[in-house]
């Protein structure tokens, strides 16, 4: 990539369920956010930062970031030096396929503890899985290479998911983020959340952000942008996409999908390819 160029890249890998996103940034920022796939990447050059779980973390040259679905989390660039990392998307589906494959159970997926993983024994694994996935390889190579690199980067840094402690308002959250990816292109109030799940609205508002980082509003979006990008698996026209996703318009779509997933929404599309999930994010 041009050293002084700002440039973003997605595009499918050579497997099914996995994704592939390259950027160099200087300016962009990624607003708080959360993805419906697992976010696997490898800081190159450069120092990013991002806050996760109500802690500034920094990205330094040589570590991974891994990310579980629908954990909220944004991205920047600390200096004018620039920001350069490589991401894997992988679905759920395709984890719990690697899952079974590495002989573990796979319908307990795996949750990353930290964002930060610090693993130099497994940079060239990495680098070499990337070029492989992005390129034409044997299926033979490309899945001796991923089962050795997750079998590698599971170790000591993933966590029980029914370990965590529940508090008693999980449920009623758990429902109303059922409800919100259901009728995410809806206007849904606060009022419909709360006699949903017999809570007071501002109590509401407080427990959900408290637990997922974002307020119902803002988690609705993230919503609408996940089924946009879903729709965008077809020639369905982005006007249409927009107002399906419940966007006022094709410039509000194009607007909030950037801003998340770092390239245009019709650069997406042109691509032709999302990784759909018979599972659903956290």
């Amino acid at each position: 990539m041009d050293n002084q160029a700002e440039f973003t890249k997605l595009w499918p890998s050579s497997v099914k369920g996995i994704e592939l996103f390259e950027a160099q940034l200087f300016k962009h920022k990624f607003d708080k956010h959360f993805h419906d796939v697992y976010t696997i990447g490898l800081n190159q050059k450069g120092q990013g930062q991002c806050f996760y779980k109500d802690t500034l973390h920094y990205q330094h040259p040589g570590s991974f970031n891994c990310i579980n679905p629908g954990e909220v989390h944004t991205g920047a660039v600390v200096s004018n030096k620039g920001w350069t990392f490589r991401n894997l998307y992988i679905s759920p589906t395709a984890m719990s396929q690697l899952m079974k494959q590495l002989g573990r159970d796979g319908t307990a997926l795996p949750c990353f503890a930290h964002i930060n993983v610090e693993a130099p024994e497994i940079r060239g694994l990495f680098r070499r899985l990337f070029q492989v996935l992005s390129n034409p390889s044997t299926q033979l190579e490309r899945q001796t290479l991923l089962l050795k690199f997750f079998s590698q980067i599971f170790d000591g840094h993933i966590h029980d998911r029914s370990s965590n402690s529940a508090k008693p308002e999980h449920k009623a959250i758990r429902q109303i983020r059922t409800y919100l990816k259901q009728h995410c292109a809806e206007d849904i109030s606060i009022e419909t959340l709360a006699a949903l799940v017999n809570l007071n609205p501002y109590y509401l508002i407080r427990c959900f952000k408290q637990e997922m980082g974002l307020p119902p509003h803002s988690y609705k979006k993230q919503c609408q942008l996940i089924k946009a990008k879903q729709a965008l698996h077809t020639t369905t026209p982005l006007a249409t996409v927009a107002t399906n996703c419940g966007f006022y318009d094709q410039s509000h779509l194009n607007r909030a999908f950037k801003r998340v997933f770092g390239v245009s929404p019709g650069r997406y599309q042109k691509v032709n390819f999302v990784q759909s999930s018979t599972r659903s994010y956290p």
